[in-house]
């Protein structure tokens, strides 16, 4: 189970009734939503998650995080008011940066004191159980003291600036990345003044702590939908996809209990869709697809290949084939025609899709690449040659963004694919290097390259290494002599 990291985020306005709030554009190297726009805030430090008062140790680390990512310190002298920044202010927060002094001991050198009631309390959201990293990320208001003035240092953050909901937005549907919770916040507040924003956003947080899914759009009118499924471990969790406004598809609904089915259909109520997309047939991918047809009474869609696998399981139809353009309505940045391209891509599956959305960019991967583990090929259905090629071709498209079935996503699709191919070659290059000592059997050199792999998770290493020796005897490398023995040529 994935560690869960208290963390705090600050809504800073300019003063009471302020439309504005102040937003920072994280770099793209941060592994955390790097290259989005976000507001400020982080995680706690070890002395703040040790607190007796957890909300008093959130709004500390809220004012920490704001001090050390904007320069606003919302933090009072003894006679109640802020202090000005001065060049002994930014001496420490250039040691605060560089952990060379903690918060506590800085505010006690300047006679300064975090209060309560500067810091109002929005709400918390939990990073839901589909990516590896989480955050319980409490959200606050703040007001930007007189006298003081946002600055953005190089470093981990690009850029900041005052914005308003209607900008943020515009932006966002121009193509900019927003954190989920960053769209979603704007969208509740609208053009309601932000210290609104307990009362606007605070039921709605609350919805998601009592199990809702969340509201999560990385792009407009495309929504990602995690699913508890019947993955392998670590990924347990598949990513659907509602995408379009009209006409607007379902991408792998995997969901197989009901009570998770029941969470997907709470979102898919609201919001009429035309069909059921597969990427391709493994039952973390298909789980619910059946009963979302059925409910609301529309066709399922994927590849010929696939719909062989799935015969006698449910009913295809419409087969999909490289090339083929789905509609999805209007672009929302230009309200220029809009469509998903289908990519056939077998390797891991024999009738395996990908999809992608040419104006934003958007590569919906399916199982071709995770952000969170590599990506099983299992012969006879799983083929690493075709992998290989199929991940060479998603990589030569202009792709902004990756949305991979399994993992959150990422706004680096080049450098994850090239990942997945690092990997491989390395696995390969270990493969020849135990079969340049001699001739192997298959188990033994699963055993050797897959040391320490827990052993419900063996047949699968296997799998993974007989894909390797395929591809080697294909590639005129290695050859099977027999009772499954193998060597190197």
């Amino acid at each position: 189970m994935s560690v869960i990291t208290p963390a705090a985020s600050v809504l800073l306005t300019r003063g009471l009734g302020s439309r504005e709030v102040y937003a920072i554009l994280r770099g793209r190297q941060l592994k955390f939503f790097g290259g989005f726009w976000a507001f400020p805030g982080g995680k706690l430090t070890h002395l703040e998650g040790e607190s007796s008062d957890p909300l008093q140790a959130r709004r500390f680390a809220a004012c920490r995080e704001l001090f050390e990512e904007t320069g606003v310190l919302v933090a009072r002298k003894s006679d109640g008011s802020f202090p000005a920044i001065t060049d002994a202010l930014n001496d420490g927060r250039r040691q605060l940066l560089l952990d060379q002094l903690s918060f506590e001991e800085f505010l006690g050198q300047h006679g300064l004191a975090v209060h309560a009631a500067d810091f109002a309390l929005i709400g918390e959201i939990t990073t839901p159980a589909f990516a590896p990293a989480r955050y319980a990320t409490t959200f606050f208001v703040a007001h930007q003291p007189a006298g003081q003035d946002a600055d953005i240092w190089p470093g981990e953050l690009e850029h900041g600036e005052w914005v308003d909901a209607a900008t943020m937005l515009a932006r966002w549907r121009d193509g900019a990345f927003v954190t989920p919770p960053s769209v979603m916040t704007m969208q509740f507040l609208g053009d309601q003044p932000i210290d609104e924003a307990p009362r606007l956003l605070g039921p709605m947080f609350q919805r998601l702590v009592d199990g809702a899914i969340h509201p999560i759009f990385f792009a407009p009118d495309v929504q990602m939908i995690p699913l508890k499924t019947v993955g392998l471990p670590p990924s347990t969790y598949t990513n659907a996809f509602l995408v379009g406004n009209g006409p607007r598809y379902l991408i792998d609904p995997g969901a197989h209990e009901p009570d998770e089915q029941q969470r997907l259909f709470d979102v898919l109520d609201a919001q009429p869709f035309d069909a059921v997309v597969l990427t391709h047939h493994h039952p973390d991918h298909v789980g619910a697809a059946t009963v979302c047809a059925d409910r609301y009474r529309v066709p399922i869609w994927t590849h010929a290949r696939t719909a062989e696998r799935l015969q006698g399981r449910m009913a295809i139809q419409r087969l999909l084939q490289d090339g083929d353009r789905l509609d999805i309505g209007k672009c929302p940045a230009d309200g220029q025609p809009w469509y998903l391209e289908a990519v056939y891509t077998p390797g891991h599956a024999v009738g395996h899709l990908a999809f992608f959305e040419p104006h934003y960019g958007l590569l919906f991967a399916g199982d071709m690449v995770s952000t969170v583990t590599s990506i099983v090929i299992a012969p006879p259905d799983g083929n690493l040659v075709e992998y290989l090629a199929s991940l060479q071709r998603l990589r030569a498209l202009p792709a902004r963004m990756l949305l991979p079935a399994h993992g959150n996503v990422s706004v680096q699709p080049t450098q994850v694919i090239d990942g997945a191919l690092e990997h491989r070659a390395k696995r390969e290059k270990q493969l020849l290097d135990a079969l340049a000592e001699g001739p192997a059997a298959v188990d033994d050199l699963t055993a050797r390259l897959y040391r320490g792999t827990p052993e419900t998770l063996m047949r699968f290493a296997r799998a993974q290494l007989v894909a390797g020796l395929l591809k080697l005897q294909h590639d005129g490398r290695a050859r099977e002599l027999d009772a499954q023995r193998w060597r190197v040529i």
